[in-house]
């Protein structure tokens, strides 16, 4: 439930529903959830600590200033990792370091991927299901467990992001072109493309949104 205030607030935030200096009313968050205070209360605690919202005296609790920034501090840290996370997959499949189990299970999610938009339509949960599940793919298969580690401390924030930008279908698609040229460039066992087009189809998605902070910074 804690998740769900937290997605839900961000979501808000991302789609300008709520915006810099906004306040943000605990018991009418949770009635119009129909939720206890408890997990609301738990929300926004882990909102500001993360920087999104601040508790100002006599005020309550409102949105920061930077709060859109912060978001684009997050898209960038996950761009980096995740572009890493494929080029090591790629390494891992030019080398035959990969099981047949596993490059067959990549497999099957793009093909997943594919059929989704044609069999529901904008089925939200589907498309986010299977969206996350080849991102959650390919950094288990980097074989690299830090990448996941770091990548879970921000996965709150790119599921209420990705829900805002996959309710456009024009934006489905074109992501989904782009998951399956990451998948290709994964397969020729390109290192350096398979990064650059996680890396940029990350950003790229993102900046519609916001607008991703020292995109130009190399590692």
């Amino acid at each position: 439930m804690r998740e769900r205030v937290y997605e839900t607030i961000l979501q808000d935030i991302i789609a300008g529903r709520l915006s810099p200096g906004d306040r943000i009313t605990e018991r009418v968050l949770a009635r119009s959830l129909g939720i206890s205070t408890t997990p609301v209360k738990e929300a926004l605690r882990r909102l500001e600590n993360e920087g999104f919202v601040s508790a100002v005296p006599r005020s309550g609790v409102v949105v920061k200033e930077t709060a859109l920034t912060s978001v684009g501090d997050v898209v960038v840290a996950r761009a980096w990792l995740e572009g890493l996370a494929a080029r090591l997959v790629a390494e891992r499949f030019a080398g035959g370091g990969l099981p047949a189990a596993q490059r067959a299970e990549l497999a099957g999610v793009v093909g997943e991927m594919g059929r989704a938009p044609a069999e529901a339509g904008l089925d939200l949960e589907l498309v986010v299901t299977t969206n996350a599940r080849f991102h959650d793919l390919i950094r288990t298969m980097s074989g690299n467990r830090l990448i996941g580690q770091f990548v879970g401390v921000l996965l709150g924030v790119d599921g209420a992001l990705r829900r805002h930008l996959l309710t456009d279908e024009a934006e489905l698609r074109r992501g989904l072109a782009e998951h399956l040229a990451v998948y290709e460039a994964v397969c020729a066992g390109d290192p350096d493309l398979a990064e650059t087009r996680m890396r940029e189809h990350i950003l790229r998605s993102a900046s519609r949104v916001v607008a991703p902070t020292r995109q130009e910074v190399t590692p």
